[in-house]
């Protein structure tokens, strides 16, 4: 009994060999290997961008904040300066028009206070902050060389 039916027989060598396959069957394989192709494009276009652009997107953020990280002495500077010089002219505009600060101008100020306040004080919070953490900060090691 023959697995592959009677409609395709095996070849010997005096027959041409299975009568299944059509003279046009490249064609469909050609055709169905484009679809495919075509198939594939469209998935890295709608499937796998989605996924790999967060990850460039951190990649190129974790970047960021390593430069910055260099920039934190400069930037924190900076910050008191903007912050405290915005403080004195909230007080100068509020002696000038006899009028008190509005809760939303409090609020933004007092916030900004407390992160400039925090940033500042960032080398004491770190080593308490990573110790809880379990996260051990090496120290760069000089080469002499």
């Amino acid at each position: 009994m023959s697995v592959i039916g009677p409609s395709c027989s095996l070849p010997s060598k005096d027959s041409p060999g299975c009568g299944c396959a059509g003279p046009n069957a490249g064609g469909k394989v050609a055709g169905a290997a484009c679809f495919t192709a075509l198939a594939a494009v469209a998935c890295t276009a709608c499937c796998i961008l989605p996924f790999t652009l967060p990850a460039s997107l951190l990649a190129f953020a974790g970047g960021s904040i390593a430069i910055l990280d260099h920039a934190h002495r400069s930037t924190t500077w900076l910050a008191i300066a903007v912050v405290g010089c915005t403080w004195l002219w909230i007080g100068w505009r509020v002696r000038k028009a006899k009028r008190r600060i509005s809760a939303a101008t409090m609020f933004v100020m007092v916030f900004a206070t407390l992160l400039t306040a925090s940033a500042a004080s960032w080398p004491l919070i770190e080593p308490v902050a990573f110790g809880a953490m379990g996260i051990v900060k090496k120290k760069a090691v000089a080469h002499g060389g």
